[in-house]
């Protein structure tokens, strides 16, 4: 027993870390507002203030974002790409067989363009 003390007591110490830390970023269910501060402090922002960037139009920069969301869809490639999610299933015989997504990177961003800018 002795010798797996100190192992009991790292593994003690580590789900406690973990707890507390889950404890601390878990949204409560009520209070939109109360949560948008709370997320505001940790993050060492002040809402109440507005950013030192200046005064940009909204439309200029609605305008800049969906330039960049269009340069970033146009940089990607044109072919398709899959790529592996680490996890693999088992046929019949019992073989692993690999588990291919086809990746989305492409998709997601025309996605966002057309719900943001057209």
């Amino acid at each position: 027993m002795r010798k797996h003390l100190p192992l009991l007591l790292t593994a003690l110490m580590t789900l406690g870390v973990a707890t507390t830390s889950l404890a601390q970023s878990a949204p409560s269910a009520g209070g939109g507002a109360a949560n948008a501060i709370s997320e505001a402090v940790q993050e060492g922002s002040n809402p109440y203030r507005p950013p030192s960037g200046g005064n940009t139009d909204p439309e200029e920069a609605r305008r800049a974002k969906c330039e960049a969301l269009k340069e970033e869809f146009n940089a990607t490639s044109k072919q398709r790409a899959y790529e592996s999610s680490g996890t693999s299933t088992h046929n019949a015989q019992g073989r692993p067989v690999p588990k291919i997504e086809r990746d989305t990177t492409r998709k997601d961003l025309q996605e966002t363009y057309r719900a943001n800018c057209t």
